[in-house]
């Protein structure tokens, strides 16, 4: 008879990979019809503000998109059902067989995500600001200039120079 201590012993993590649109799916899916099986994927909460709106707003977001860990007993019968569901999924193998992973990995990332530490949003700031100078690279000399705004097509400010105000790509420009 296999004790519940055995029967964890004999369960492994393994990775899924299916389509990124459809990992949500996936796992209530299999929450709903497996509920014996366990499928976990790290998130992270990343700050976005939506077209139109005024306030930002937190989105949860899957640390690797696509991909789902899965907690069963591979020698069991579970694992053929977890890639013939509605929503295709594919195991990740390495040499014909499918990989495990180790229990202490999956904790490692579970406390990393619990303390918002899996992954780090670097928000980078435009150094073109109006009222910034700025040294402006053009084919016969380099002149300074200062930025009035900054013009949302195609990358390019409206610069006043001494000769008078123009509009000059982006790329062309150096913050003094």
């Amino acid at each position: 008879m296999i004790t519940l201590k055995d029967q964890k012993k004999m369960d492994s993590w393994t990775l899924l990979r299916l389509n990124p649109r459809l990992q949500i799916q996936y796992v209530d899916h299999v929450a709903e019809h497996m509920p014996n099986i366990e499928t976990y994927y790290p998130v992270y909460v990343k700050k976005t503000r939506p077209h139109g709106q005024r306030y930002p707003v937190y989105v949860k977001n899957p640390v690797y998109p696509g991909y789902v860990f899965v907690k069963l007993n591979i020698e069991g019968g579970m694992f053929r059902y977890l890639i013939t569901t509605p929503i295709k999924a594919y195991y990740i193998k390495f040499g014909g067989n499918i990989s495990t992973i180790p229990e202490k990995v999956i904790d490692k990332l579970r406390g990393l995500e619990a303390r918002g530490l899996l992954v780090r949003e670097i928000q980078r700031e435009n150094p073109f600001k109006p009222g910034k100078m700025v040294r402006v690279h053009l084919p016969y000399a380099d002149i300074t200039a200062v930025i009035i705004r900054l013009l949302k097509r195609q990358n390019m400010a409206l610069i006043d120079t001494p000769i008078g105000r123009t509009t000059v790509h982006i790329h062309k420009m150096s913050v003094l």
